[in-house]
């Protein structure tokens, strides 16, 4: 695959924590490249229960059925990232109807005054590692707003960005497709980066793995990749990571006005870590 080291916008993680409620760091980029197929968004959560023979283990399994977010789930509460407009608040993370859900919304008041707020959230780093295979069932509701969002990303949090490498599975705004961007090197925009075109708006249920440095993604269809990137220490550094669900305002900022919602609804998620 194409390395891109294009000037792109790029949202850095803070350098300090914004007193969250949580751990907070990750960044954004928006690129272009290859379109692949979109696949049918019937997927059934049992799928994910088969077990290849490369062993894997789950390490979490979540629902979102009943009793709230999970603890193991560190929630964003504050400014995050280099952009100045994007403020998350741990209020936005709920769980209803059997979903997990990040919403964006104007508040008049909050941590960072009257504006829009987002959310965001990192597994906890007990559950890092440096390979690992994440699948979400998930969809992206607009209400008359759009964001921008990664779902799921892989993040660091303990090396030197972004020479410590990060994995940004599904990132992109509104609802027609997303990007995998593989961060690695001395600067922001060196990237491997792939497009997945596909109807966010609709539930699909998307899977990414990595294993000795080689990245596989799939949407729907949990068996057969719809891309596969083989990589390096190089551009897949060895270090552990934490999966993360992030919502942001696009890289050209928060929506005009103050009315709108976009509510991204997780249906489930799973996290599996190699034997």
């Amino acid at each position: 695959m194409a390395v891109d080291t294009s000037a792109t916008p790029t949202t850095l993680p803070p350098t300090t924590a914004p007193t969250p409620t949580s751990t907070t760091r990750p960044r954004t980029t928006t690129s272009s490249t290859t379109q692949v197929r979109a696949a049918a968004s019937t997927t059934s959560r049992s799928s994910t229960t088969l077990r290849s023979a490369e062993r894997w283990v789950n390490v979490v399994d979540d629902q979102f059925n009943s009793g709230g977010v999970p603890a193991h789930w560190d929630l964003y509460d504050g400014p995050y990232g280099s952009a100045p407009h994007n403020c998350a608040t741990s209020s936005h993370v709920s769980v209803s109807g059997g979903s997990m859900h990040l919403l964006m919304r104007h508040e008049t008041s909050g941590r960072c005054g009257a504006g829009w707020y987002t959310a965001g959230m990192m597994i906890d780093k007990a559950f890092a590692s440096v390979d690992q295979r994440v699948t979400v069932r998930f969809r992206v509701v607009s209400g008359g707003v759009s964001g921008h969002h990664i779902i799921p990303m892989r993040f660091p949090p303990t090396a030197r960005w972004p020479q410590g490498g990060e994995e940004d599975y599904c990132e992109g705004d509104g609802a027609s497709g997303c990007y995998t961007f593989l961060h690695y090197g001395d600067t922001p925009t060196t990237q491997v980066w792939h497009r997945h075109a596909f109807d966010l708006s609709q539930w699909h249920t998307v899977r990414f793995e990595r294993r000795n440095h080689v990245v596989k993604a799939y949407i729907d269809d949990l068996t057969t990749p719809v891309w596969t990137y083989r990589g390096s220490s190089r551009t897949l550094p060895d270090t552990k990571k934490q999966v993360v669900l992030q919502q942001e305002c696009r890289a050209s900022g928060c929506p005009a006005g103050t009315t709108g919602t976009e509510d991204i609804q997780i249906d489930w998620i799973t996290i599996d870590n190699p034997t």
